[in-house]
C-alpha cells in the first residue's frame, strides 16, 4: 500500500511545470467572469468560498440553504476532524507511533480548543459516545499509518494547510484547507485524505484547491490526489490548464448560485441525491423523501 502511495505522489520524468502565463490567463477569466458580482458587494459583507459551499450549491440549493444555518456536529462527521488531528501530531511525533496513543491526545486537544468548532461537542460526549467516536478514529488513523510512508522532511510535507486568494479588495475570498500537500509552489501536491469511499464530487474539489493555490502563489500544483482510507486508493489528476479551465468555469458558476441564493434571496432548487441522506430536511422535503425510498426499494414507482 505505501509503495502504491509513493507511485501515486511521485514525480514523472517528463513533466514539465504550467507556464506563468497560462496561469495569468486564468487569473484573468475568473476575475473578468466576477466582476459583476464584486460591483455589488462590499468588503463588510464579504463572499467566502470554500470547496463544500460550491459542492453543495452545484447539487441541491434546498440542502445547501439548510447547511449554512442548520449543521450539526454527530459523532459520525467528527471522526475526519480527529483522524486529521491525529495525523497533524503524528506527523511531529518523536518516537514510536501507537495509534491509540496518538487518537487520545487528538481528542483531548480538540475537546479542550474552546477555538475548534468541534470542541465543544466532543467535550460533552457521553463516555459511550465518546468511547464509539475513539473506536472509529483509531481504525481510521491506523489505515493512514498502513497506507502511507514515512514522510521525509524533504518532502515539505503539511498537514491542514489553510491558504486563501481574496479578490476585488477583500469583496470575494476563496479558501482551502488542504488535509496533507508535498512539495514547494510550482511542483506541489495536493493530498485529501476520505474515511469513506471516492465519490465524482471530490474530484471537483480538488480542482478548487488547484485553482487557489495557483491564483495565490502564481504557480500552479503539479499533482492532486483524494486517497480513500477504506479502500486503500488514490485517485490522482495531474494539473493542466484543462483541469484549471474545469476549475476557474465551475467557480465562477457556483459563486454566481451563491450570490444568487445568499444576497438575492432567489428561491433554491431541489435536487435529490446522495447529499439526501444527511440533509437537514430529510424529514421535511417531499423530493428528498421520495428519493431515499425510491433508493432503498429501486423497483418502487415514485413521481417527483
Amino acid at each position: 500500500m505505501q509503495q502504491d502511495v509513493l507511485d501515486a505522489l511521485s514525480k514523472q520524468p517528463d513533466w514539465t511545470p504550467i507556464s506563468r502565463e497560462v496561469v495569468e490567463g486564468i487569473r484573468t477569466q475568473l476575475h473578468n467572469g466576477l466582476a459583476d458580482i464584486a460591483e455589488k458587494l462590499d468588503p463588510q459583507r464579504a463572499l467566502w468560498v470554500s470547496k463544500h459551499k460550491l459542492t453543495t450549491v452545484h447539487g441541491c440549493e434546498a440542502h445547501h440553504m439548510a447547511g449554512l444555518t442548520d449543521f450539526a456536529w454527530t459523532v459520525n462527521n467528527v471522526k475526519g476532524t480527529v483522524l486529521h488531528k491525529a495525523v497533524e501530531l503524528g506527523l511531529n511525533w518523536q518516537g514510536a507511533v501507537i495509534p491509540a496513543d496518538i487518537v487520545d491526545i487528538a481528542l483531548n486537544q480538540l475537546a479542550d480548543d474552546d477555538m475548534a468548532s468541534a470542541g465543544p461537542f466532543i467535550e460533552q460526549l457521553s463516555p459511550s459516545e465518546r468511547a464509539q467516536l475513539r473506536s472509529s478514529a483509531i481504525d481510521l488513523y491506523t489505515k493512514f499509518d498502513e497506507s502511507f510512508p514515512p514522510l521525509k522532511a524533504s518532502w515539505r510535507p503539511v498537514l491542514e494547510s489553510s491558504a486563501r486568494y481574496e479578490m476585488f479588495g477583500q469583496r470575494i475570498n476563496l479558501s482551502t484547507r488542504a488535509d496533507l500537500t508535498l512539495g514547494a509552489p510550482g511542483s506541489k501536491v495536493i493530498v485529501d485524505l476520505k474515511s469513506g469511499r471516492i465519490q465524482a464530487s471530490h474530484r471537483e474539489e480538488l480542482r478548487f484547491y488547484a485553482l487557489v493555490e495557483a491564483m495565490r502563489t502564481g504557480q500552479a500544483p503539479r499533482r492532486l490526489a483524494t486517497y480513500s482510507l477504506v479502500t486503500a486508493r488514490a485517485e490522482v489528476e495531474d494539473v493542466t490548464e484543462g483541469v484549471l479551465q474545469a476549475a476557474v468555469r465551475k467557480t465562477i458558476d457556483g459563486i454566481h448560485l451563491l450570490f444568487e441564493l445568499q444576497r438575492d434571496r432567489r428561491e433554491p432548487t431541489t435536487r435529490p441525491g446522495t447529499s439526501c441522506l444527511w440533509c437537514p430536511l430529510a424529514t421535511s422535503c417531499t423530493t428528498g423523501i421520495k428519493y431515499l425510498a425510491q433508493r432503498d426499494d429501486p423497483d418502487a414507482v415514485l413521481d417527483y
